[in-house]
Order: structure tokens, then sequence, then C-alpha cells
């Protein structure tokens, strides 16, 4: 069979980033391969520069003729770079992400497919269910405070995504992981806020995993969170409107000269107000809104933080508003807006 007509007869293909994962890969890949029966698909192991034997096992099940593809990097890259390496092998019109672990079982890739026919969603992601899923006390309470600050930089309205079972539409990822950079910890965010960027329709389907990790957060370390924190800085830098959709140096201009006049308008009024003898009810209602009550160090060191707090939440908000606004594919006035 020719590569172009083995391409055309691919309608799913999933692929495992693997690392370290010699011990079981190889009856993991079975489990899969057993659960996909009946539908066309290939499976694509992406070998992330493991120490084990985890390519030799992988290279195992391919040659007993299913239908394995296996990739190998010669160094750890990272879970994302693993999945977009395995991306540009697979052949599937339907592209799923598994973590190799099989922490959720393979059979929950055919549920996504069956919410993705369902619906007009081009993204599935898979979320923990609440109900069928019991995780150490610690990890939950740090899963809940990122999915909270994750919802509030990007307005994803999806419940969960650090889950490994995701599915896409082929186009999607064809669009998005260009403009992806992070490998690492946060890839699933920048992903998945790149979908939304273009204005793909995301769904989420509950999915039963099987927490089989010791310790509180399983083989998450501290390392693992600060890399977390300094990824979703550096998705949020890029995911912005100053990035996202790269306003040409006239605009930045303006929008600094805009700061700036917010800035030197704000002191103006503070200066012009103080000299002025108000008059009830005014005089008492500026005493508590300027906090003339408090000694002046501590009053204008609140004013400052105040200020700059306020400053920083509008900025997201509005960075999010004007970002919604962008994400229509109408491909009207705003054809030329998204990059080729």
């Amino acid at each position: 069979m020719s590569k172009v007509s083995q391409r055309k007869s691919v309608e799913l293909s999933v692929v495992m980033p693997a690392y370290n994962e010699g011990v079981h890969i190889y009856a993991n890949i079975l489990k899969v391969c057993d659960a996909l029966k009946g539908s066309k698909y290939e499976v694509i192991v992406v070998d992330d520069g493991s120490r084990d034997k985890t390519f030799d096992e992988s290279q195992r099940a391919a040659w007993q003729g299913l239908p394995v593809k296996v990739v190998r990097q010669e160094t750890n890259r990272g879970k994302g770079a693993a999945l977009f390496r395995g991306f540009n092998a697979a052949s599937g019109k339907l592209i799923a992400f598994l973590d190799a672990d099989l922490e959720i079982a393979p059979q929950e890739i055919l549920r996504l497919r069956d919410v993705m026919n369902e619906t007009e969603a081009e993204v599935v992601v898979g979320v923990k269910d609440p109900l069928a899923n019991k995780f150490p006390y610690l990890r939950r309470v740090l899963s809940g405070r990122y999915r909270q600050v994750v919802s509030f930089l990007f307005g994803l309205s999806i419940t969960d995504t650090q889950t490994g079972a995701k599915l896409f539409k082929r186009q999607v990822l064809e669009a998005v992981i260009p403009r992806l950079s992070v490998s690492r910890f946060a890839f699933d965010i920048e992903l998945l806020v790149a979908a939304s960027r273009f204005g793909y329709i995301i769904a989420e389907h509950p999915v039963k995993i099987t927490f089989r990790r010791t310790g509180g957060l399983g083989r998450m370390r501290l390392r693992h969170l600060v890399g977390m924190f300094l990824d979703l800085l550096t998705i949020y830098f890029r995911a912005s409107f100053w990035r996202w959709l790269e306003p040409s140096l006239a605009t930045q201009l303006w929008m600094l000269i805009f700061v700036l006049g917010v800035f030197l308008f704000g002191v103006g009024v503070g200066k012009v107000l103080t000299p002025i003898i108000l008059q009830p009810p005014i005089r008492q209602v500026f005493y508590f809104v300027a906090l003339q009550f408090l000694p002046a160090t501590l009053r204008d060191w609140l004013l400052v933080l105040g200020g700059m707090l306020m400053v920083v939440l509008a900025l997201i908000q509005l960075n999010k508003s004007l970002l919604n606004a962008f994400a229509r594919r109408d491909r009207g006035d705003l054809a030329g807006i998204f990059r080729k």
C-alpha cells in the first residue's frame, strides 16, 4: 500500500508520548490496539529520550504487524515536544493524545470520538470525573487552584486542561501547532488557548483515571510546579494581544502613549484635588476614598499598590475581551488578522 493510500485509510491516530515506560509500554500498546480493534487507526509511540528499553519494547509491538509507528527523540524534550513530533508522523483525520502509562483507559478515546460526532466540536478534552476519580488531597487542591488561575488569565471555560486524553480534528493541530513554543509543563494550556484563539469549538467529556503514583503529588516535584508557573507566564505573554495579533510598531507606541496618558491624568487629578476645599457630602466621600483617615506613608503605599493591582486586573480583562472579539472565524474583515 502506498503512503498516500495508507494516509487516506487511517481515520484515527493515537499519539502516545513515552518516557522511561519500558516496563509496561509493550503491554499498554497491545491494550490500545485491542480497544481500537474495528477502527481504521494507527498508534504513534514517541520515545522522548528514555534511558530504558522503551524504544525496543515499542518496536517489538510494531514488528508483530500491529499498526504501530515508533518515533525516537534522542534527548528528553518534554511531553509537548513529543506530542508534536508524533503529530508530524501521524496520518489520521482525527488525532488523539493519550498518556503511555494508561492511567486513562484507551476506551475513553472512543468515547471522546462519540462526543465529537454528536456535537459540532473540533476539539474534545477528557476531564477528570469528580465522582469516579479519587486523588490525594494535596493534588486536588493544587489542581483546583491551577485551574482557577488558568480560567482567570485566559478565559477558558474548560474545567480541566491537564488530563492526558484529548481528541482533535487534524486541521486544528495544523493551524495551532506552528504558533506554539512551550513544550514541557504547560503545553496543554498553550495548545487549548491557541485553539480557542482560532475560534475552534472545544467540548469536554468526563473520563475515569486510575491514579497509580505514590505520594500526594505523584511524580510532581517542586521544580515541576515552578516550571508550570513560569510556563504559564510565558504562555500568557505569547497569547496576549501584544504578541498574538502582532500589532505594528505604531500601534504599540500608541498603546504606550495611552498608558502614559492615564498615569499623567491620574497624577494631575490628584494634584488638582489636593488644594481644593470640598464641601459635604463630597468631603466625607473623598475622605474615605482617598484613605485620608490613615497615616500619610501607609496611605500613599496603599494607593500605589491598589492602583497597580487595578491596572493589572483591568488589563487582563481587557486582553481577554479584545482577543475574544478577534476569535470569530468569519473570514470577513478579519480574514488577514491571523498569521499564516
